[in-house]
């Protein structure tokens, strides 16, 4: 039985970038004061970054509906496909949530759900592995077995620019975040069971692009990767000097760049640079 493989637009794969690998999406929608906007569809990156920094409030974000998912899985099951979702973490966001409501209302066995416990460009690494192994012509089971075992795996660390969005969100005081801005602070997030943590903050973006670069290092002392991903918010300049370190000190196989969209954005704000990839 064929497999079709779908998503949610917290992947930050472009629409055409997902249309090309044959994946299905669902997207999430960004609520500023004047306007709804859907995620990948009517709101383009660009445009979202100048409107959110021009906003003094944050925009809000809510999450896929299960009709939306109804109408996408009823929709490949009436065409004889099984349905792979694949989904950002469900403690971040109701969304896989309302893929399990969308399974239930259908009642099919062949929809099969899986929770990615993470999001943005660590979710499109592994939404490139899945549909690898669909091409590669896996079973679903089997596909599923390794799915929760690459689940597991992954790794993503994002470097904040400012302190910005933390404070508009109302997570950080004005003067805690004017220490932050005096002292050149960049925190490091990284998404662990599920949920967003702090792993380190540095002072200066170099220091953090080393610090990013040595926990590959511990990941990979032989120096050769498979496979990762590389994400910018808006930094194209930034995204090129962690490439650059990185080449420098690996022999890195696949390289995927990835451009942060709105909803993921939204609490990340502007000039984030990351890297994700499957540990050992």
């Amino acid at each position: 039985m064929p497999i079709t493989l779908v998503t949610d637009s917290t992947c930050d794969l472009t629409p055409k970038e997902l249309a090309d690998q044959g994946i299905l999406f669902a997207s999430l929608k960004v609520l500023f004061k004047d306007a709804e906007y859907i995620d990948k569809i009517n709101l383009d990156t660009a445009t979202f970054y100048e409107k959110m920094r021009n906003s003094p409030e944050l925009p809000t974000t809510s999450q896929v509906n299960p009709n939306e998912f109804y109408d996408i899985f009823s929709a490949e099951i009436e065409k004889g496909n099984a349905v792979l979702g694949i989904f950002i973490s469900s403690e971040l966001s109701g969304t896989y949530n309302s893929a399990k409501i969308a399974k239930e209302m259908i009642g099919s066995d062949q929809i099969y759900l899986v929770d990615s416990r993470t999001t943005s460009f660590s979710l499109a690494l592994i939404l490139l592995k899945a549909n690898q192994w669909i091409k590669e012509g896996k079973s679903i089971d089997r596909i599923q077995r390794d799915l929760n075992v690459l689940v597991e795996k992954a790794q993503l660390y994002g470097m904040l620019d400012s302190l910005d969005n933390l404070k508009k969100g109302g997570r950080l005081s004005s003067g805690t975040a004017m220490i932050g801005k005096m002292l050149n602070l960049k925190p490091i997030i990284e998404v662990k069971n599920g949920v967003v943590e702090m792993a380190n903050k540095v002072r200066g973006t170099r220091k953090g692009m080393s610090w990013m670069i040595e926990q590959l290092k511990n990941e990979y002392p032989e120096g050769i990767i498979d496979t990762l991903a590389l994400a910018h918010a808006n930094d194209l300049k930034k995204l090129e000097e962690l490439k650059a370190l990185i080449n420098a000190s690996f022999d890195v196989h696949n390289i995927y760049e990835v451009e942060i969209g709105s909803v993921v954005g939204t609490h990340t704000g502007e000039g984030v640079v990351g890297v994700a990839y499957f540990r050992k």
